[in-house]
């Protein structure tokens, strides 16, 4: 491996529909468990298949972030066709639908992960109250651990 390929960042897109709620909170636990594992090679993004672009962050998904110490405030939206998919690794979709997409969009099955797939991916809280947004967190705190600590293994 070139010394240029070992320092590159490894780059991950969570996606969602929207990019309002479930992949900008995945984005922000994910970085925070990266920054616990102390993996700073590994840069983390967000994107949603029928995103509009520069919407904040839900107001539900604000404070699910706010109880856990982080911070959603400066989000802005981002859609999929901004994006030069290329440049990533690997992405974590919400569900099997958003991976159906970017199969269409020709990213390769290998680089294609669904959160909670046993379950059917994750629901969207969107339009929810609070108990909603805080299961959804809960289930993507999950996600983002074991992701670090996937990151963590490697070298």
């Amino acid at each position: 491996m070139s010394s240029a390929a070992a320092t590159s960042p490894r780059r991950v897109l969570c996606v969602c529909s929207g990019n309002t709620c479930r992949s900008p909170m995945l984005e922000t636990l994910l970085r925070a468990a990266l920054v616990n594992v102390q993996r700073s090679d590994v840069e983390v993004s967000s994107a949603g298949t029928g995103a509009a672009v520069g919407e904040p962050a839900s107001v539900g998904a604000q404070r699910a972030m706010q109880r856990r110490g982080l911070s959603l405030e400066q989000h802005q939206s981002r859609p999929l066709r901004t994006l030069q998919l290329s440049q990533f690794e690997q992405f974590w979709c919400m569900t099997p639908a958003h991976a159906t997409v970017l199969r269409h969009l020709g990213i390769p099955d290998a680089a294609l992960h669904v959160v909670n797939a046993a379950g059917g991916g994750v629901p969207d809280p969107f339009g929810g109250d609070d108990d909603d947004y805080e299961a959804c967190a809960t289930v993507l705190e999950l996600a983002a651990r074991d992701l670090a600590d996937l990151f963590s293994a490697r070298t």
